[in-house]
């Protein structure tokens, strides 16, 4: 939560100097990531709205380490339309075949509110 505030730098690559074959690689389309503040955390919706807190300050302050960073993760993924996480499920998790996940935040806004215990959210947080 250290980060709340304070100003962050984005390093600006010329893409014009790109070789022939790194050519084919997407458009890098330029936006602005909202850092959150102190502001954004004052009347916390009782339901999931895209972009707003997924707890109220006081709740974040208790939380360990990895959950505000995801938190932090959120607020400023949803600034940008990010709603979705995409997780790798190891193979030797499950001794299946390595396999991909989404996890939509509205997921993650209910098992931190404590609304509903999605048996495969718990099982990706407790990997």
């Amino acid at each position: 939560m250290s980060a709340i505030g304070r100003e962050h730098t984005i390093e600006v690559h010329d893409l014009s100097k790109l070789t022939k074959a790194a050519k084919s690689v997407p458009k890098v389309i330029p936006c602005t990531i909202k850092v959150p503040t102190k502001q954004d955390y004052k009347n916390i919706p009782k339901k999931f709205v895209v972009g707003r807190p997924l707890l109220k300050w006081e709740k974040l302050l208790k939380l360990p380490t990895n959950i505000k960073s995801l938190h932090d993760w959120y607020m400023r993924a949803s600034s940008i339309g990010i709603d979705t996480i995409s997780i790798c499920i190891p193979q030797k998790a499950f001794l299946s075949p390595t396999k991909k996940c989404m996890i939509n935040v509205e997921d993650i806004w209910l098992m931190m509110n404590l609304e509903r215990l999605n048996v495969q959210i718990v099982m990706t947080f407790a990997l």
